[in-house]
């Protein structure tokens, strides 16, 4: 047990048929709820990955003896950064017209699976270059001429708009109507696997997840259930699928917090540690002056509002993450007994450095894997198709990264502690006042500090005072820090109940190249209407022109006129 770091005597029960051991397990664990179970809910396919050493998309050798696999052997990595995909034949799914959610569109009739509004419904198929249309009018002809191409065309990857809540059903509807059997599966003994929409609270908020349908022996990935599909696409799915070991349908609908805790088992199953079922260690005792001091968040200085130029953002990157790799931070390493340990800055909680700790370790490949994308994309040109390819992964790797911290400090983590969450926050500010103290002995001015970003300002300053400048902050701190950029000119807004005061986490600004950089704005918002969000996008890229904070003033009798013409054409 990860928490005892000491061997333990369990009780090891197997199966004949694996896919029984869930139902098996349900009827235990409801018989026996005060028994601790290990490796008990672990899903099949990552079970499979696990036992062989592959893991999806993998590069691999197999010997086969009556159709059978005998043997089966990766032949890369995960951590290959340049890896060969498999040349997969894609099938695209959706309806005609705007593309929005058909099962929220009012319907003239009251089965909304076999009915839609008139001027929607007629079925899109797209294949290997060739358009099919198939009017929904005519329900026999569209399964059958969906049967033909899959059996012709023989896809790989389904890839659907609304496919798991509309497309799916109402083919597998119709199927069943005119007693069509229609090969969605390559694995004719099998169905089509469903699992219902649910609805659940998380962090104040109640989630809503749609109902999914996924094949056997192909993938249907339905891009409009998709989690974060819009940052890291089919790419960076593919990627996560790589370095999790999950099932790629599974990656494409759960979120990245399942794709870290499949990382987290995988280590435990190298390592030799058993996979708690139901996490079991309580948060340790604390008076409320020790309370106070652990229970805080990163460190944000309120900035200094108003107009400037020439000021530099400084980054940390991925520093949560690097903070746990750097400082061994791991929830067996936190309050260790078996050594003295380092303290914790501010907390005096001892953290175990001769040991690795099982998140580090988990994360160490993950960080190195990222920044060898971050130098790759520097060396490719913009529009290059595998630099957007690259920068798709980079970006699912950020999103795995970004969830692992809060998995740190979540009630329900099977690795997570509450104590080793407040270390990672107690570093992190350590490291940023560090980095303010090296700053401001340089000459620069602190403008402003956000958690893991520092904006400076320095008169006349040159860009090799930046470079000298983080390479010493790298040196004193052990964590990578880049420069995000050097501003044109950046506002910091005050805020609108006391004008006197700045808010943290609202400015916007130009970059050197003319691109913007907006935060907390109305633009920034998914409840803003379009008009406004437009206009204001419109009024921004008018100031990104002005080189400057003088240019930026005579800029604004501009703006101001554009704003009037805006406001004419609303009220006509």
């Amino acid at each position: 047990d990860l928490f005892l770091d000491r061997p333990i005597e369990v009780l090891e029960v197997a199966v004949r048929v694996p896919g029984l051991l869930p139902r098996l397990f349900q009827q235990t664990s409801q018989a026996y709820p005060n028994v601790t179970y290990y490796d008990a809910d672990i899903p099949l396919p990552q079970r499979y990955v696990l036992a062989r050493q592959i893991f999806p998309l993998a590069y691999c050798a197999v010997d086969l003896a009556e159709g059978h696999i005998t043997r089966i052997e990766a032949l890369d990595t995960p951590w290959e950064v340049e890896y060969r995909l498999p040349p997969l034949r894609v099938m695209t799914l959706r309806l005609e017209g705007e593309l929005q959610d058909p099962t929220r569109v009012p319907s003239p009739s009251k089965d909304r699976v076999l009915s839609l509004p008139k001027d929607r419904g007629d079925l899109l198929v797209e294949v290997e270059g060739q358009r099919f249309h198939f009017p929904r009018r005519r329900g026999r002809t569209l399964v059958l001429g969906l049967r033909h191409l899959l059996e012709r065309h023989d896809p790989d990857v389904l890839l659907s708009a609304y496919g798991d809540n509309y497309i799916l059903p109402r083919l597998l509807r119709l199927a069943r109507h005119y007693g069509i059997p229609l090969p969605l599966n390559r694995d004719s003994t099998q169905g089509v696997e469903r699992k219902g929409a649910h609805s659940y609270f998380s962090y104040g908020r109640v989630m809503f997840r749609d109902e999914q349908h996924t094949l056997f022996g192909r993938w249907h990935i339905d891009r409009q259930n998709a989690f974060l599909s819009n940052y890291y696409g089919l790419d960076g799915i593919l990627e996560i699928a790589r370095v999790s070991g999950l099932p790629v349908q599974t990656v494409a609908r759960v979120s990245t917090g399942t794709g870290i805790s499949a990382m987290q088992v995988a280590t435990a199953q190298r390592r030799g540690v058993l996979v708690p079922w139901q996490k079991r260690q309580p948060e340790s005792l604390k008076s409320v002056p020790d309370l106070l001091a652990a229970d805080k968040g990163g460190l944000v200085y309120t900035p200094i509002a108003g107009l400037y130029e020439g000021v530099a953002e400084l980054d940390f990157t991925a520093m949560y993450p690097s903070i746990m790799v750097h400082f061994n931070i791991s929830p067996e390493t936190v309050e260790a007994k078996c050594c003295e340990g380092e303290p914790v800055p501010e907390l005096g909680t001892s953290i175990c450095r001769h040991r690795q700790g099982l998140v580090p370790e988990t994360l160490a490949p993950l960080l190195e894997k990222r920044n060898r994308y971050k130098a790759l994309i520097r060396e490719l040109p913009p529009g290059d198709p595998l630099r957007e390819c690259y920068e798709r992964r980079y970006s699912a790797h950020k999103w795995l990264l970004v969830t692992c911290f809060g998995y740190l400090g979540y009630k329900n983590a099977r690795f997570g502690r509450i104590e080793a969450h407040e270390a990672v926050n107690a570093y992190g500010r350590e490291v940023l006042l560090t980095a303010k103290e090296l700053v401001e002995a340089e000459g620069f001015r602190v403008l402003h500090l956000y958690v893991d970003g520092l904006w400076i300002h320095k008169p006349g300053v040159q860009p090799s005072e930046y470079e000298a400048l983080l390479e010493r902050i790298h040196a004193r701190t052990g964590l990578q820090v880049g420069l995000e950029g050097i501003y044109r000119w950046l506002a910091f807004l005050p805020s609108r109940t006391e004008p006197r005061v700045a808010v943290a986490n609202r400015y916007f600004g130009a970059f050197e190249d003319g691109s913007l950089k907006l935060r907390g704005i109305e633009a920034r918002r998914h409840d803003t209407p379009p008009f406004i969000k437009d206009t204001q996008l419109e009024i921004l890229a008018i100031l990104a022109q002005a080189r400057g904070v003088d240019e930026f003033r005579a800029t604004l009798p501009q703006v101001v006129a554009h704003a009037q013409a805006k406001l004419r054409t609303l009220r006509a």
